[in-house]
């Protein structure tokens, strides 16, 4: 956390809204990226971005710690989306659109969709922790703080998670060669 993001902690929780919208605007990609790997819907993912930012708003005050924003932040976040989740009927996330570099392979999308879908037949719980470790980079301690359950939690998702995407993935492949 840079001394400018704590600056501007402190500043927003003294009610300076001008501070929020340069925290909004700073934040958006990467609450919208790790909102979106959760969700793996755009719209949904835009909703809830917002829902994200409004709920800092209201709770800042809160946060005991400046410098504990980010680990703050990530549990609103993950949070919103087990919520977001758990309102919905249990059918698989929408197709979204994908964000193709022009670089990119045929083989190398084939595989991207492969992944994308494996992920979406795994459970919420599955996929946001294995989301956080894998995409987002998260240490075991940073998820389980995160998510509010033990590290060893953490780690037998984690290793069930891969072992289920391991399953989907090669179950794939034999109806490829089929």
């Amino acid at each position: 956390m840079t001394e400018f993001d704590l600056k501007l902690i402190e500043r927003i929780r003294t009610g300076d809204e001008q501070s929020f919208t340069v925290l909004v605007k700073s934040y958006t990609p990467y609450v919208y990226r790790t909102v979106f790997a959760l969700l793996q819907d755009r719209s949904e993912a835009e909703d809830v971005s917002q829902e994200v930012f409004i709920k800092i708003y209201r709770s800042i005050g809160q946060l005991g710690n400046p410098h504990a924003f980010h680990s703050w932040l990530n549990k609103i976040i993950t949070h919103t989306c087990l919520d977001r989740l758990k309102k919905q009927y249990p059918t698989p996330i929408a197709d979204s659109e994908l964000d193709i570099v022009s670089q990119e392979t045929s083989q190398q999308l084939d595989q991207h969709l492969l992944i994308r879908d494996a992920l979406q037949r795994l459970s919420s719980e599955y996929r946001e922790t294995l989301v956080l470790r894998e995409w987002q980079g998260y240490s075991y301690e940073e998820i389980a703080n995160i998510l509010g359950v033990p590290v060893g939690t953490v780690k037998s998702r984690i290793h069930t998670a891969r072992l289920q995407l391991r399953k989907i993935l090669s179950e794939g492949e034999r109806e490829k060669e089929w």
